[in-house]
């Protein structure tokens, strides 16, 4: 590992856990704007996220979270390291696709324009994931 991965893990674990927070922010208070952190088709919302949702959405981000973290200890955990590596590697997979998107909602290839959302996936959420799957990869090679 070289001197520069482990502040590259932290960074990409701390967005994790900020994001996480955010999700879980969303489940205790209601969230405003939804038509700017959930797609639109038409006006309406392409989906409704419910508590549920919104609750294992912000504890997979919490547990992502440990993944690029636990790369930077000798045994994280008592969990063999490769498992560590192994598991940013594909969040960093993750994230990129999500930076691609599946070409209709979300990401830079997105066919639908125009909306709020759209605004708000161009400017920071895709780029947001294209980021941490940058720091991820770079934090597990």
């Amino acid at each position: 590992m070289t001197s520069l991965q482990p502040f590259l893990s932290w960074i990409a674990g701390l967005i994790l856990f900020f994001l996480s927070g955010i999700h879980f922010y969303w489940l205790s208070r209601g969230q405003t704007n939804g038509n700017k952190v959930v797609p639109t088709i038409n006006g309406k919302l392409a989906f409704q996220p419910g508590k549920f949702a919104t609750v294992i959405v912000g504890i997979l981000l919490c547990m992502a979270a440990f993944l690029p973290i636990g790369l930077t200890f000798e045994n994280p955990f008592g969990v063999p390291k490769f498992l560590f590596r192994d598991g940013v590697f594909f969040l960093s997979f993750l994230f990129l696709l999500r930076t691609i998107g599946e070409f209709r909602l979300v990401g830079f290839f997105k066919s639908i324009k125009g909306t709020p959302f759209a605004e708000y996936d161009t400017k920071y959420y895709s780029p947001l994931c294209l980021f941490l799957s940058l720091l991820l990869f770079l934090s597990a090679i």
